[in-house]
C-alpha cells in the first residue's frame, strides 16, 4: 500500500497515530518503516476519555523494507 499510496497518489507523507499500550500495532509500523515522531497528548476521544497517541510517519523519501 506504501508504494501505491507514494507512487501512484504521489503523497509525500503518511502519519499514523496509535494508542502507547497497542504494541501489535506499533510493531506493524516499525517493520513497515514508520519511524516514531513524538506522542500527541490528549488528542483523540475515545468512549468520553481523551486518549494519548504516539505519532509515526514516513515520508516518500525514507527507505522502506523490501517484503519478501
Amino acid at each position: 500500500m506504501l508504494d501505491e499510496a507514494f507512487q501512484v497518489l504521489d503523497l509525500h507523507r503518511i502519519e499514523v497515530g496509535v494508542q502507547p499500550h497497542h504494541l501489535g500495532s506499533i510493531r506493524a509500523l516499525e517493520k513497515s518503516g514508520f519511524q516514531k515522531e513524538g506522542l500527541s497528548r490528549q488528542n483523540v476521544k475515545i468512549n468520553g476519555e481523551w486518549k494519548d497517541h504516539d505519532l509515526f510517519a514516513i515520508l516518500s523519501t525514507d527507505e522502506r523494507p523490501q517484503v519478501i
